[in-house]
C-alpha cells in the first residue's frame, strides 16, 4: 500500500491536467497510471481476504478501466502522428517520393482532426470523474487499512510477476496477429507489477525483459492500426503509402514474434527455475511450506 499511494495521487494530478488541457504527456501517463494502480491492487488482493475490499476494489478497477478507454484513443493517435511524422522528416529517400509525401501529409491531416474530437472527449469526461475519483480512491484506501488484519504474508513481488506471466502464457500459448495485442496486454500487467518492487533487482529485471517484450509488439501494433487508419483516411486512394505501412506492419511483426520467442522462454525459465528453489527450500528442516522465497 505504500506503494500505492503516491502512484494514485500522480494519477489524480494527470487527470486534472486531462480535464484542463489533455496534452500529449499527461494523456500517455493517465493511461498508463491506470494499469500501474491496478496492477497493485490485483496484487494486494491477493494478499489480502475482506469482502468489503473485494467491493472496494471492484468499483476502483471499473472507474480506472473508463479513465483508460476514454485516454487510449488520443494516446494511440498521437503515437500513430508520430510514426508518420517520422516517415516526412526522413532526408532525401526513394521510399518518400512526392506522392506518399502528399498521401502522408493527407492522413496526418486526418489524425489531428480525429485526435481533436478524442480529445474534446476526453477533457470533458476528465472533469466530470474528478470526485468520483476522488471517492472511489478514498474508499479503496479505507478499505485497504480496514482489512490490514487479514493479511496474509506479503509475497516476493518479482515471483507474482513471473507467476502472471506464466499463467498468461499458459493461457495463450499459440501467438499470432489475431491474439499478440491481447498477450500484450496482459504482459503490461505482470510489467507494472514487478516494476513496482523498486529495491528489489530480480523484479527489475524481469520488469526490463517485460518491457522489452511489450514494446516490441507494441510497434507492430502501432502500424497494424495506422495502416488501417490509412485506408479509411485515404478513402480507396494513397496507394504507395499504403504499400508502404504495410511492409512496416509485416516487418515489425516478424521481429515482435522473435522477440516474443526469446523473451518467453527467457521469463519461463526464470519462474521455473524460482519455482524449483522455492520447493526445494520448503523441504528443508525448519522452514515452513510457502515461507521460502
Amino acid at each position: 500500500m505504500l506503494h500505492l499511494r503516491p502512484l494514485i495521487a500522480t494519477l489524480r494530478s494527470n487527470l486534472q491536467k486531462c480535464a484542463d488541457d489533455p496534452a500529449l504527456d499527461p494523456v500517455h501517463d493517465l493511461r498508463t497510471g491506470t494499469r500501474r494502480v491496478q496492477a497493485l491492487v490485483e496484487a494486494l488482493l491477493c494478499e489480502q481476504s475482506d469482502a468489503a475490499l473485494q467491493q472496494a476494489a471492484d468499483r476502483w478497477l471499473r472507474l480506472l478501466k473508463k479513465l483508460r478507454r476514454a485516454a487510449a484513443p488520443v494516446r494511440d493517435l498521437d503515437v500513430h502522428r508520430k510514426l508518420l511524422h517520422s516517415l516526412l522528416q526522413q532526408p532525401a529517400s526513394p521510399a518518400l517520393d512526392a506522392g506518399i509525401a502528399r498521401q502522408a501529409h493527407t492522413l496526418d491531416a486526418w489524425l489531428h482532426h480525429a485526435r481533436q474530437h478524442h480529445a474534446a472527449r476526453l477533457k470533458k469526461k476528465a472533469a466530470r470523474w474528478m470526485k468520483k475519483f476522488d471517492e472511489e480512491a478514498a474508499s479503496f484506501l479505507a478499505a485497504c487499512i480496514h482489512s490490514a488484519q487479514t493479511r496474509r504474508r506479503p509475497q516476493n513481488t518479482a515471483a507474482l510477476a513471473l507467476e502472471a506471466f506464466a499463467q498468461l502464457t499458459e493461457q495463450m500459448p499459440h501467438l499470432h496477429a489475431e491474439n499478440l495485442h491481447d498477450f500484450r496486454k496482459g504482459a503490461k500487467k505482470c510489467r507494472y507489477l514487478a516494476e513496482s518492487a523498486e529495491e528489489d533487482a530480480q523484479a527489475q529485471m524481469t520488469a526490463k525483459a517485460l518491457r522489452k517484450l511489450q514494446d516490441e509488439i507494441g510497434k507492430w501494433h502501432d502500424w497494424l492500426v495506422l495502416a488501417e487508419e490509412a485506408q479509411s483516411a485515404l478513402d480507396g486512394e494513397g496507394h504507395e503509402l499504403q504499400r508502404w505501412l504495410e511492409e512496416q506492419r509485416d516487418r515489425h511483426f516478424l521481429q515482435a514474434m522473435k522477440a516474443v520467442q526469446r523473451l518467453r522462454g527467457k521469463l519461463l525459465g526464470e519462474y521455473l527455475a524460482m519455482a524449483h528453489q522455492k520447493k526445494r527450500a520448503s523441504r528443508r528442516p525448519g522452514c515452513p511450506v510457502g515461507e521460502a522465497g
